[in-house]
Formats: C-alpha cells, sequence, structure tokens
C-alpha cells in the first residue's frame, strides 16, 4: 500500500498539466501513488498524462486515470478520496504544483509521533503566482479558521479522517472544501500546522469569482458559527448592493 494518495481532478488541461505532473516527478518521497479524476476532456489531457506514465513507473509510483462524466470539481475530488489507499491524502489541481520535497516534509509530520494520525488535517505555506511573478505568500495562524479560507493546495488529511466524516459537500459550489474543514474541526478534528512552502498556486479558477466566493464563505462562516445572524444578514446585504453595482459599472 503507497503511503500517500495525491488526486489531481482535471478537464481540459492539457496545456497546465506538465507542471503538476513534473512536481510530483521531482519528489523526494517516492511511497505514493497518483489518481488522475478526468470530466471526460476534450483535448489531450489523458494522452499528457499516459506519456508521463513511464517515468512514474520507473519512480515506483502507480498512476490510476478515470476518465466519466462527473458534477465538477468537488466531485472529481471525492471520487478520487474513494479510490486513495493511502493514509495521507492531498490533492494538486492541474496548473498548481508541489515544491520538490512537499510529499516528504508532509509524510515527516504526519508520523513525527506527535500528531495523531487517525485524527489530522495538515496544512502549510502556498506561494501565489500571478502569470509567471509571484504574487503573495499566504500563511496561517492559529485562528485562520474563523477568518479564512486554507491554503487549499498545500492541504493533507488523514484517509482516516475522510473514511469518518466523508468528503466535500457538492451543494457547497466554490468553498467546498472550506465547508468541509469547518464541519471536521467542529467535530474535533485536529489542525496541524507547517511552516514549510508546500505548494505553488497559480491564479484563476473555480474560487477566482468575487461574489460566488463570498457568498459560500459567509454562509459557511455563519453555518458554523462564526458569524451570528446579525453580522451573516449585513454581510449578505452589502454582498448584494455590491453586486448590483457591479452589473451597472459593466453596462456602462
Amino acid at each position: 500500500m503507497p503511503k500517500i494518495s495525491i488526486i489531481t481532478p482535471t478537464f481540459n488541461s492539457e496545456k497546465m498539466l506538465h507542471g503538476t505532473i513534473e512536481a510530483l516527478l521531482r519528489q523526494t518521497f517516492s511511497d505514493f501513488e497518483y489518481i488522475i479524476i478526468d470530466g471526460v476532456s476534450k483535448d489531450k489531457t489523458i494522452d499528457t498524462i499516459e506519456s508521463y506514465k513511464p517515468l512514474f513507473e520507473r519512480k515506483g509510483v502507480s498512476v490510476h486515470i478515470v476518465s466519466e462524466p462527473d458534477k465538477g470539481v468537488y466531485d472529481a475530488m471525492n471520487k478520487g478520496i474513494s479510490m486513495a489507499k493511502g493514509d495521507l491524502v492531498g490533492i494538486t489541481n492541474s496548473d498548481d504544483w508541489y515544491e520538490d520535497n512537499a510529499l516528504e516534509v508532509m509524510w515527516n509530520k504526519f508520523t513525527d509521533g506527535e500528531t495523531d494520525r487517525n485524527n489530522c488535517m495538515i496544512y502549510g505555506i502556498e506561494r501565489v503566482w500571478k502569470e509567471d511573478k509571484i504574487f503573495n505568500v499566504q500563511r496561517r495562524g492559529a485562528t485562520f479558521i474563523s477568518e479564512s479560507v486554507l491554503p487549499h493546495s498545500t492541504f493533507f488529511v488523514s484517509k482516516a479522517v475522510y473514511d469518518k466524516f466523508g468528503a466535500f459537500d457538492l451543494s457547497v459550489k466554490v468553498l467546498a472544501d472550506y465547508d468541509f474543514i469547518c464541519r471536521c474541526v467542529s467535530q474535533g478534528v485536529k489542525l496541524e500546522e507547517i511552516d514549510v512552502v508546500i505548494s505553488n498556486f497559480r491564479l484563476g479558477g473555480i474560487s477566482s469569482s468575487y461574489f460566488d466566493f463570498y457568498s459560500d464563505f459567509y454562509k459557511i462562516k455563519h453555518k458554523y458559527g462564526f458569524i451570528n445572524d446579525k453580522k451573516y444578514k449585513e454581510l449578505k446585504f452589502v454582498l448584494k448592493v455590491k453586486k448590483i453595482i457591479n452589473k451597472i459599472i459593466k453596462r456602462w
């Protein structure tokens, strides 16, 4: 059995996928499996993945490819999680890429004797890129969960947690990962932070719509008690006004 399972959801990712895959091939830790869940891409995404399989085989890494219709990126992630055989599960989207020692760092933390392997989620630092320049470096302190979302591509979860609490709620369209984290923490799962750059994220993708992002964000914060009813209504009203103003500006 592999120690770590890495999942990549793809759809028409031919042009973006090379960096994601090559970062996995550079890993200093090789006891992992790679699971790709594709939403029936129309480009050469599958051919691209297949072309790398011999390199993974030389590294001793098994590659599993599923290409079938899905209900979106979180549905694809859920499929990958259900297939995962590793004790620790990471998700890296196409066009994101891990630091070369990311899996080694995460496994060492997972097995350091202080971390509860059956009840933990581990995260690190995310470097954010805009085009080919570093935009910022995202760190999250102990109180991040009530204030902001987690750097998704740095996030590794014990498979035992997924088995116990389930995975992503498909009714949450944009921030199902943040909803999952809040759900687990509210039931006693431990968050473990590592002060190391784990992954790189390129701006763009499902979470980039301002209004969709904050609609889900405020809803989740209210759901788990980080904001009260009054504050939630105020934030929803402000967001609605901003959306109306944005439409007016676009028409001009």
